[in-house]
């Protein structure tokens, strides 16, 4: 590999960089922002669905854009690690060298990468010498600091040792830390990405979106797994939730939006517990099923289910049920060391891995990539649709399976719908050009083994009372007895017209680029049947 001389790296790699081995809505995306930088602009946002390859687009547009230094920034550690991985020529797919159609920079070295992580001691103590000795700096945004201390990197790094930013899950570039950072670097162009551009407080975000990649366009193309949704349906109009006070005191909750306000509150929700297990067991039961199916379709490959939770002892009792039904669980938490979290997503993750499940406190809902989930199961409100989204996302991508084509593969979510997830899968719906009423499918799956099992838990009793929290609260959340039913999101119809839609979208393109340079061009019809035999009938 050619080795490209120290501060002139992106000189030379920009014009060596093949795009042909990108996919084609990451080729898209990638024109799209070069348009944009060429025309003036310096905030682009590319919102692009769960499976798209976001991170490889991230990496091309570094190396496509970047004159001095990159900057990429996360918001967690998990995504952290990916952005890592990616930049990693060692590690097996990095988007170097590493991605199914081929190397990015064939024959040229990689960008020199420096991963920092507050949580490893290294902000503190990395030298401003070594950053700038670094073509691309990859961290979390909990790493940059204020910049008021002289150990922060935004005091390390002055606003010209930067020119190109990456933030990935951008719906929360809002936040002060990114605002710092945007202020900060003010002349460097940004890149914001996310599947879901809407900020956690529902507000919208200062860019400018360039190409937009949907979870439905995802979906036709083969990189995102269809969409099927049972919900659990109490037949009362509203949840009863209560507190227990110190005094004996003792406080209903009714309602979502009532939890919702109380879920704000940490210390009081880390000792939730479900009073009534009924509808846990309910929704654990349908859960089984999905995983029993989904073993038949997918062997050997071993299913795997995330489930999220309201606090700690809540997931505890979640994991609990869920190994009553014979599905090898644990939970994961920020309070655990980071032994024991590497250790349990090992278990969960290698393929000899004794875990099936994992009940997880907002620590992989986003920026997780795992194929085999192929079963999300959220058991807590979203007060945000892109958090929910994001949820949802971790299992969207499909599995590389010789057997299972793309469109045969699933991802199940089973939800309770009292904790009012209707409104977020309809904005999903909404925001796919899907019909919510047209989404209920006939056939369960399961089917009778589902309803034997529901049918044998149907008092509607059992469960521990909750624990006493801190400051001596304990908050209970009753339940009441429903029926499950199931929606298929994406139907076969509206996949195949969205890949032909995209298809003719792409000849058109193809077309007018093809008549400008023609004085006698053959009329449109004739040349999208040339270019289907060109490239044999596809």
């Amino acid at each position: 590999a050619e080795l490209l001389p120290g501060g002139e790296y992106f000189a030379g790699a920009r014009a060596r960089v093949d795009r042909s081995p990108l996919r084609a809505c990451q080729d898209e995306a990638l024109a799209a922002l070069a348009n944009y930088y060429a025309s003036g602009g310096r905030h682009a946002a590319a919102v692009m669905a769960v499976g798209a390859g976001k991170t490889a687009l991230g990496v091309a547009a570094a190396l496509s854009f970047a004159r001095r230094r990159v900057l990429v920034v996360t918001p967690g550690s998990v995504i952290r690690g990916t952005f890592a991985k990616a930049l990693d020529p060692g590690m097996p797919g990095n988007a170097l060298y590493g991605l199914s159609g081929g190397p990015l920079l064939p024959g040229v070295a990689p960008p020199v990468t420096l991963v920092l992580d507050a949580q490893d001691g290294q902000i503190s103590q990395v030298s401003r010498e070594r950053l700038l000795a670094a073509d691309v700096l990859v961290t979390n945004f909990h790493s940059l600091g204020s910049g008021e201390s002289e150990t922060d990197l935004l005091a390390k790094l002055r606003p010209e040792d930067v020119d190109f930013i990456v933030v990935d899950e951008a719906h929360i570039a809002a936040s002060a830390s990114y605002q710092r950072l945007f202020a900060h670097f003010r002349d460097a162009r940004t890149l914001l990405m996310s599947a879901c551009f809407k900020r956690l407080d529902g507000k919208p975000i200062d860019a400018d979106v360039v190409y937009r990649y949907r979870l439905v366009d995802s979906v036709a193309d083969g990189s995102a797994k269809n969409l099927r949704v049972h919900r659990f349906a109490p037949d009362v109009a509203s949840t009863l939730y209560e507190a227990v006070w110190p005094d004996g005191r003792r406080e209903q909750i009714v309602g979502r939006d009532a939890l919702l306000e109380a879920l704000g509150d940490e210390r009081r929700m880390a000792r939730v517990t479900a009073q009534s297990e009924a509808p846990i067991r309910q929704v654990m039961a349908v859960t089984r099923a999905c995983l029993d199916a989904q073993a038949k379709l997918l062997a050997p490959i071993k299913p795997r289910v995330l489930f999220s939770a309201m606090g700690q002892a809540h997931a505890e009792q979640i994991a609990r049920i869920a190994e009553e039904y014979g599905i090898p669980c644990a939970t994961l938490h920020h309070s655990m060391p980071a032994g024991a979290i590497a250790s349990t997503r090992r278990r969960f993750e290698s393929d000899a891995g004794d875990l099936q499940g994992i009940v997880q406190l907002r620590m992989l809902g986003q920026g997780y990539d795992f194929p085999p989930v192929t079963v999300v199961v959220p058991i807590r409100p979203y007060g945000s649709f892109g958090e929910f989204y994001q949820f949802v996302g971790r299992g969207v991508r499909v599995l590389r399976h010789p057997g299972v084509g793309a469109q045969e593969q699933y991802l199940d979510v089973v939800c309770h719908a009292e904790l009012g997830l209707e409104e977020h899968l309809e904005a999903m719906c909404a925001d796919n050009d899907m019909d919510p009423d047209l989404l209920f499918s006939a056939t369960p799956i399961g089917g009778s083994a589902v309803e034997d099992v529901l049918a044998g838990d149907g008092d509607g009793s059992g469960g521990d009372p909750g624990v006493a929290g801190p400051g001596g609260v304990d908050a209970f959340v009753l339940y009441e007895q429903g029926r499950v039913e199931q929606r298929v999101v994406h139907d076969v119809d509206r996949v195949e017209a969205r890949r032909a839609e995209r298809e003719m979208q792409l000849m058109s393109q193809r077309y007018a680029a093809y008549v400008q340079g023609t004085a006698t061009p053959v009329p449109f019809e004739q040349f999208v049947g040339y270019m289907r035999r060109l490239s044999g009938g596809q």
